[in-house]
């Protein structure tokens, strides 16, 4: 080998080493910086993780702030719709305590009069139930008939019963004579303690009915002459109890 390529060997050799050096030095300087910059960020992100923990935390009690919330709106609502029932249960019972009250105190005017008039006989009108035939203005019923004073002689006479309304002329009030269709159109009354009666009508087209009057017409001076008014509430219900053949006279 001569001596110019010899001297090149060793300049070539001697280039690596210092590259080798040069990359040694310049690899031990960045991970010194990364260190260095770790542990300078080191502070920081542990306030940024206590911090995403602290979040966590707020958010879990919200959470549970919301569960909490729902809860208690349920119970509140369920309070109030109990509270809605039961007042409408209140309000049901103190109208049938009314209507008993109302039937009571009739009851005391007829025995009142019954006194005041000789110990005469008195005949209540109960139950009137009104039925759609499911045509128009076609229509049965049936109602019952009670002595106020128990133990009574028979009672006998006619039933007065109308239906009172409007039709284009005005005011009016139709009896089941008034009526064609009417069946039957005559009510006798004939009873010792009840009287069960029905029957069908069918009301003028023109005719828009707004209640129902039932007289008692006795056949003598024994019976107080009465009457009673009931609104129009007609049903699609079968009347119970209703006779659409006959009248009964229970003994």
């Amino acid at each position: 080998m001569t001596e110019s390529l010899r001297r090149l060997s060793y300049r070539l050799l001697a280039g690596g080493l210092y590259a080798v050096l040069l990359a040694a030095a310049l690899w031990a300087g960045f991970e010194l910086g990364q260190e260095r910059a770790t542990s300078l960020m080191q502070p920081e992100l542990a306030a940024l993780d206590a911090e995403r923990l602290d979040l966590i935390a707020q958010r879990d009690a919200l959470r549970d702030e919301l569960a909490a919330a729902l809860r208690d709106r349920v119970i509140s609502e369920r309070s109030r719709q109990i509270d809605r029932e039961t007042a409408r249960a209140l309000t049901d019972q103190l109208k049938e305590a009314q209507d008993a009250r109302l039937d009571l105190s009739r009851e005391l005017s007829y025995l009142k009069r019954l006194v005041q008039e000789g110990h005469r006989g008195a005949i209540r009108v109960q139950d009137l139930r009104i039925v759609s035939e499911g045509t128009a203005k076609a229509f049965r019923y049936s109602f019952t008939l009670t002595q106020v004073v128990p133990g009574f002689a028979e009672s006998a006479g006619l039933i007065r019963f109308e239906i009172e309304g409007r039709n284009p002329s005005g005011v009016v009030t139709l009896s089941l004579e008034d009526l064609p269709s009417a069946e039957p159109r005559v009510l006798p009354i004939a009873l010792e303690y009840l009287q069960s009666l029905s029957g069908s009508f069918a009301l003028p087209a023109d005719f828009e009915p707004s209640g129902v009057l039932i007289g008692i017409e006795p056949s003598d001076d024994r019976l107080i002459p009465t009457s009673e008014s009931f609104p129009w509430a007609p049903t699609t219900e079968a009347p119970v109890g209703s006779l659409p053949e006959e009248f009964s006279r229970d003994a």
